[in-house]
């Protein structure tokens, strides 16, 4: 005999559930529409700022060093979460100092451009563009079916991007291993895929008290992060 809850969700709920999650979506999206459309107002300002200094310094430099790069990198990640992210400050003042940071990492990602040349750049940015709209689409999707991602999630997620910087490390300083590099990489893009659908489900449900700049960050470190993974995959290949 048909389980009988199986039935109700998959079955019978396409008569009602349809309409009612319509009407969610269209509730949770009207409520939070201010705080949205700062958000990836700013989101897109931040990345064109990138962009923007990522085509400026790839056209004013050679080829540089590997190991400055990856260093500036490191220092740069931890210089951007731990000011933007834990130090209180006026949002204007976060604003300006987001602002620096996006132009500081359109000067690292120019040495990307340098190596990968434009046509990987261009296809990692409509990859990055398409996954992005999925995961945002699938994070939506869970929050309004009742699957709410906490702390729990997070705290898998933050292991998964320690073990990676970590793995990343050993990799470079010790084995060097071009496949393993590979496999690095890939779980690298699932894991910031992942992070999209994790960052929907937490900006939809928590209060940010206007505080819209922290939510686009966490957008904005998720984008750049897959762009770079599509870009070392394409450049792979």
């Amino acid at each position: 005999m048909v389980n009988t809850n199986l039935y109700n969700t998959f079955f019978t709920s396409q008569q009602t559930g349809g309409a009612s999650l319509s009407r969610n979506l269209t509730s949770l999206l009207f409520e939070k529409r201010e705080f949205l459309v700062k958000t990836f107002a700013n989101l897109i300002v931040q990345l064109g700022i990138t962009y923007y200094a990522m085509e400026k310094f790839s056209e004013e430099k050679d080829k540089k060093n590997k190991n400055l790069t990856i260093i500036l990198v490191i220092i740069y990640l931890f210089a951007f979460v731990i000011i933007l992210g834990l130090i209180p400050m006026p949002t204007w003042v976060k604003l300006i100092l987001f602002s620096v940071f996006s132009y500081g990492f359109g000067y690292i990602l120019s040495n990307l451009k340098i190596v990968a040349g434009e046509e990987v750049i261009n296809t990692a940015i409509l990859g990055t563009m398409s996954i992005f709209g999925i995961m945002f689409a699938l994070g939506l999707f869970m929050l309004l079916s009742g699957i709410k991602l906490g702390f729990r999630t997070g705290l898998i997620l933050f292991y998964s991007l320690l073990f990676l910087i970590l793995a990343r490390l050993f990799n470079y300083f010790t084995a060097k291993s071009s496949a393993f590099s590979k496999g690095l990489t890939i779980f690298g893009l699932i894991l910031f895929s992942v992070y999209v659908i994790y960052d929907t489900n937490t900006i939809l449900q928590k209060n940010y008290y206007g505080d819209f700049i922290t939510a686009s960050i966490d957008y904005y470190l998720d984008i750049i992060n897959i762009f770079v993974k599509l870009v070392s995959i394409n450049n792979d290949n």
